[in-house]
């Protein structure tokens, strides 16, 4: 059998210096590509667990204003608490409700960051009655 190569007169040994490149970019994209992809993923998750510990931390508070059962004047009110190991602030607004005896609460929730509010991370609103005499 006689290969084409032979009969030109030439060898080929290695790659081509456009070869090399061509692979070099192939290879600088796909990691471009892969560190955005890795980056917004690391950004989804850090929103979505900072979004469940916020749903976590209004929901202690909606319960605690349930269980104390003790009519809430309307108005607003600025609170902060620790819950798993970082500092939150909590803002309730309480509100009279769409029926008699029913008190509307909104209440918003974010992350301290440095002592400061970070921004909203939940907000949650809510219907309570009033506490039977």
């Amino acid at each position: 059998m006689i290969h084409l190569n032979a009969l030109s007169g030439h060898r080929q040994q290695g790659f081509t210096l456009i070869e090399v490149l061509i692979a070099v970019s192939i290879l600088a994209l796909v990691m471009v590509t892969l560190g955005q992809t890795l980056g917004a993923s690391a950004r989804a998750y850090t929103n979505i667990n900072e979004t469940h510990l916020g749903y976590l931390v209004a929901s202690d508070k909606l319960v605690e204003m349930q269980v104390y059962q003790q009519w809430p004047s309307t108005g607003e009110s600025d609170s902060e608490v620790t819950r798993n190991g970082k500092d939150w602030w909590i803002l309730t607004k309480v509100s009279e409700g769409p029926y008699p005896d029913t008190r509307r609460v909104d209440i918003e929730v974010g992350p301290m960051e440095g002592g400061d509010k970070a921004g909203m991370a939940y907000h949650l609103a809510s219907l309570i009655g009033k506490p039977a005499s």
